[in-house]
């Protein structure tokens, strides 16, 4: 089991103390007021994708309050990040947590655990099926002030997976941002954006081809580097 793997294990007992909400508030046209009166019965835990998407992707404009959200965060990640859910996407509950103002609430060290320990799988992990521009997309709206980190993290190319993740991204397409959950107004676009056309990720690249002596990290490093410099 993977230390994300464990987080998300724990989050139910993490949100141990968040109130369950006595009523979900929301507009009638967006939602159906027995689906929201399921939630309020359900155990937690319980609720099924079926049940608890509809209310995740609409939270904090049609649907809900912080509150809320707070309460069934826990059920929305685990379903989201096991694959459980497919919408909303996880970039989406990036801009929800912001929204709410997530790093105020008690659980808030936990959570900033997770999103660590999130990012390093996609790094160092194979065989997660995250792509790398919608997960930066996700944290960097969560917690914008993170981005440098993360991408300081990435250039180190530790791990061939690493290597691996920023060939899949050059071979994308533009080399900017490119999931649609980003605002490219906000400070971890910006950042991202410049990191992508900067000196220090060919430099880094550099240095990781002149370590390596594996043929296939050679030929994604020769690609990705051919990329950047055009």
């Amino acid at each position: 089991m993977t230390v994300l793997d464990r987080l998300l294990a724990g989050l139910p007992e993490a949100f141990s103390t968040a109130p369950r909400p006595s009523r979900i508030d929301g507009c009638p046209c967006c939602a159906s007021r027995a689906g929201l009166d399921r939630l309020l019965r359900t155990p937690r835990e319980q609720l099924t994708p079926g049940e608890l998407g509809p209310y995740a992707a609409s939270v904090l404009n049609t649907v809900g309050a912080p509150a809320d959200l707070r309460y069934f965060l826990p059920r929305i990640l685990q379903l989201v990040l096991t694959g459980e859910l497919a919408w909303p996407e996880l970039p989406l509950v990036g801009r929800k947590l912001a929204q709410a103002g997530w790093q105020d609430w008690p659980e808030a060290p936990y959570l900033r655990r997770l999103l660590d320990a999130l990012w390093l799988d996609v790094l160092h992990d194979a065989g997660q099926w995250w792509d790398a521009d919608a997960v930066l997309c996700a944290l960097g709206a969560a917690d914008p002030d993170g981005t440098g980190g993360r991408l300081a993290e990435w250039a180190r190319f530790t791990d061939p997976v690493a290597v691996e993740r920023l060939y899949e991204f050059a071979l994308g397409g533009e080399l900017e941002p490119r999931d649609a959950f980003w605002d490219e107004r906000g400070a971890a676009y910006r950042t991202f954006a410049a990191w992508l056309r900067g000196p220090e990720l060919q430099l880094a690249v550099e240095a990781a081809f002149l370590r390596t002596d594996d043929p296939t990290q050679l030929d994604q490093l020769i690609t990705v580097h051919d990329i950047l410099a055009a």
